[in-house]
């Protein structure tokens, strides 16, 4: 159907629930962020494929909310003439004046959370208007060729790259229940759980996960619920008789009857509404808490530290290898952005321990670099030719996850590029540079990377950086550099953040230097001296020199530069090919 077709349809059936209106968030039943192709529901009905969005659907109109990063991407997707793509700061102006007073707004409770819904139980009491759930989602209802789900089975996560058994894990969580006088935990968060018990799988395609929800008792047993034809005769040996696992169907269930007058701990940002919902049919006390497993996994340990450094080295030898391919073919104006991004994967799957990608490569050229999220369709595919090259790439490898951005000049640059590119480097260098005491949260930090661009007048729409998951998530929450963050997570030594400063010129180019970090404790050099805290540069991928103002630089800013590019290419040059090796030395020689 077009969407047209699925809009007429979708208000067929929202009129035979006698409703008005109809959400549709971009989540799945687990509250991931990246979804399985039968959980692309907004993408299915709107066309607009980002990470984060809500559509919301009246008898009348419909529009997609989105934030700052999809702002582009989301008018070059949808189409107009049925659809609003709007900022989701402008959700709730556009909720009061297109939702009519008594009108009822149906909502998938699997799909929202507690936090989410409490904000829009708000809102509908304030216009008015009946939240309702739906026992069956409406887009389902109507989605006749809707995907399978993948049918591949969870493996196990080998404690040489996990550093930690599930028993060693679970300590922290008996001492927080007793603490918290709780008699369970429920996690509704795959993530979580596939940390917890040193498994991972295929349900998403960059996220490797199997998905599944869990009740943690205060005496270290557990019940789990997955696809039960997805786990493995030796993910339940591994884990003996400490761990039950049930079907999902059965959850419902298993919730209702047999957890009752219980406290149990639940996250409010990352348990389904229906979860929650059977619990509270059992007459059991609700303890709202962060979900206390990700504290745990945010902080890696030195096992998966020395992972992601060795991952990190093999995604350096497919990125180095990919440049200089690029720094060949490019120039001959034949190459495309999804001829780009075909290569840099190949490149990866060449490498040892490669599991998948970890989020679907961004190759912008131009005007297609200035949308930050963007991804190149059959329709959209820009020819490389002369102008700027955004490559946002990482990959999942077993020991560790990647995620790195560089800028490509083709041809020769404008001096406005190299004016751009410079200022977004110096805030890179900042923040890579930065020393701060213990105590200090990401949101400090955020302005060493914007004070250039401020200077001349300039900013970006993004966060600086997000925390990243190891052989998990590349995107792990409540952590990172972000200035408009509400949380303020302490950064800690062992949690992996990125650091990726940008500019974006609608129409014309975007620019984005990224690499990982790992944040360090730095001895005092005299021991009446409090411990520092500091980055260690992850990444191994050049800078393009060639977009670099060096008058804008200073001398410390350019030792930096150099002294990375030097140690790049002692890294990575031992597993190039010569001819490679000869273009890495160019590539990071001394500014």
């Amino acid at each position: 159907m077009e969407s047209a077709e699925k809009l007429t349809s979708l208000r067929l059936a929202l009129k035979k629930e006698r409703a008005y209106a109809f959400l549709v968030p971009c989540s799945d039943s687990f509250q991931n962020e990246y979804r399985a192709a039968p959980d692309e529901r907004l993408a299915w009905l709107t066309k607009f494929d980002g990470s984060s969005g809500l559509g919301i659907i009246t008898l009348e109109k419909a529009a997609v909310f989105v934030d700052g990063r999809y702002t582009l991407q989301v008018k070059n997707q949808i189409d107009s003439t049925l659809f609003e793509g709007l900022s989701i700061d402008q959700r709730d102006a556009w909720a009061a004046a297109n939702i009519p007073a008594n009108a009822v707004v149906l909502y998938d409770p699997w799909l929202f959370n507690f936090t989410e819904l409490k904000t829009w139980q708000t809102r509908a009491n304030e216009a008015h208007f009946e939240l309702k759930p739906t026992p069956v989602n409406l887009v389902d209802s109507i989605w006749s060729d809707r995907p399978k789900a993948q049918t591949k089975p969870a493996f196990l996560h080998d404690i040489k790259q996990a550093g930690l058994s599930f028993i060693q894990k679970r300590d922290g969580l008996t001492s927080l229940l007793k603490q918290k006088k709780a008699d369970a935990l429920l996690i509704g968060n795959s993530e979580s759980l596939n940390w917890l018990l040193n498994i991972r799988g295929f349900d998403l395609e960059f996220t490797p996960i199997a998905n599944m929800y869990g009740l943690f008792y205060k005496n270290g047993t557990m019940d789990v619920f997955a696809d039960l034809s997805k786990i493995t005769q030796q993910i339940k040996d591994s884990l003996v008789s400490d761990v039950t696992f049930h079907d999902l169907t059965t959850c419902e269930a298993f919730v209702t009857n047999k957890i009752v007058k219980k406290n149990v701990i639940f996250d409010t940002a990352k348990t389904p509404v229906a979860l929650i919902s059977f619990l509270h049919q059992g007459n059991n006390t609700l303890i709202p808490l962060t979900d206390p497993c990700l504290p745990l996994r945010m902080i890696k340990n030195a096992v998966e530290l020395r992972g992601f450094r060795h991952s990190h080295r093999r995604d350096g030898v497919a990125l180095v290898n990919f440049l200089a391919w690029l720094s060949e073919e490019a120039p001959k104006g034949q190459l495309t952005e999804i001829d780009a991004a075909n290569y840099l994967e190949n490149c990866r799957k060449e490498q040892k321990s490669f599991h998948s990608l970890s989020f679907p490569t961004i190759a912008g050229f131009a005007a297609n670099g200035a949308i930050v999220h963007y991804r190149a369709t059959a329709e959209t595919n820009a020819r490389i030719e002369h102008g700027l090259l955004l490559v946002d790439s990482g990959a999942q490898y077993l020991d560790g996850t990647t995620d790195v951005t560089r800028t490509i000049a083709i041809g020769k640059p404008t001096a406005e590029q190299c004016d751009r590119f410079t200022r977004v480097l110096k805030g890179h260098i900042a923040v890579a540079q930065a020393i701060f005491p213990p105590n200090t949260s990401g949101t400090q930090l955020d302005t060493l990377a914007r004070q250039f661009l401020w200077q001349a007048g300039l900013d970006y729409n993004h966060g600086t950086g997000h925390g990243v998951g190891s052989f998990l998530n590349v995107h792990e929450g409540l952590y990172g550099i972000i200035s408009k963050s509400i949380y303020r997570t302490i950064l800690e030594p062992g949690m992996v953040v990125s650091n990726e400063p940008g500019y974006y010129k609608t129409g014309e180019y975007g620019i984005r230097i990224e690499s990982l970090v790992a944040v360090v404790e730095i001895s005092p050099a005299n021991a009446d001296k409090a411990a520092k805290l500091g980055f260690e540069t992850l990444t191994l991928a050049p800078i393009d020199r060639k977009l670099i103002k060096k008058k804008l630089l200073t001398h410390d800013e350019i030792d930096w530069l150099n002294s990375y590019h030097a140690h790049v290419y002692t890294h990575l040059s031992p597993y190039l090919n010569e001819h490679v090796k000869v273009w890495l030395a160019e590539a990071t020689k001394a500014l």
